[in-house]
């Protein structure tokens, strides 16, 4: 069996001494006596999870053949995944030759001492990092992942790393040129619930490192979470 994960740098096990054998879906994995496809990088949107593990997930559906990170192609005709959304106002885009992993970097979205200093100024940024726009793209990649790997038969587990979602009231203006001019965002029909992990760990008394990313023992906490209620 394979257990595929991917996020974000707390899935990937930044700040972890040995974050293949440390961090968390690797205990699942050993739970599962499963190949533990990490395939997580830091820094990175919702956009690049997504776009990653309809690709990963389409090719082993296809050949049963995934790419792992860490081992190359691992085969299996036995495939689970585990997903840590990240901040839905992070997004990526196109420079002309490759993916650019962007960012607004205010409040939570500061990760420690080395990101003290940095700002977001350009507008195009700051307008594609506001909570509607965000947070739809988010929810919709959420909605279609679901629908993609239950469409499959692949048993999944999604949570929220860290974000802290807030209500959004509905704009007095048209968002779209053409259509309705009320309730046009639709959000209270999403009830996406999710785990948050930050929270469960804070919760239950685990601790995190300098850049605030959890440590070994906050993984295992993690994981023994997701083992009690996911299988």
């Amino acid at each position: 069996m394979i257990l595929y994960s991917i996020g974000d740098s707390v899935v990937y096990g930044t700040e972890l001494k040995n974050k293949e054998n440390e961090r968390f879906s690797k205990l699942v994995s050993n739970h599962l006596d499963a190949i533990d496809c990490n395939n997580a990088s830091a820094g990175v949107s919702n956009d690049y999870i997504f776009r990653n593990t309809i690709r990963d997930i389409n090719q082993w559906v296809h050949t049963k053949k995934i790419w792992d990170e860490t081992n190359g192609w691992i085969s299996s005709d036995k495939l689970k995944v585990i997903i840590g959304w990240t901040a839905p106002t992070r997004f990526e885009w196109w420079t002309g030759k490759k993916y650019q992993q962007e960012r607004l970097w205010v409040g939570y979205d500061k990760w420690g001492y080395p990101d003290t200093d940095r700002t977001t100024e350009d507008e195009f940024v700051l307008h594609q990092t506001e909570r509607i726009p965000s947070y739809i793209k988010t929810f919709n990649q959420i909605i279609s992942l679901e629908s993609f790997l239950k469409l499959h038969n692949i048993d999944y587990y999604f949570f929220n790393t860290f974000y802290q979602y807030e209500e959004i009231d509905e704009p007095k203006s048209k968002i779209d040129k053409w259509g309705r001019d009320k309730d046009q965002l639709g959000l209270s029909y999403y009830n996406l619930e999710m785990d948050n992990m930050f929270n469960y760990i804070k919760e239950v008394g685990g601790t995190f490192h300098e850049r605030k990313h959890p440590t070994k023992e906050s993984h295992k906490l993690w994981a023994d979470y997701i083992i009690e209620k996911w299988l």
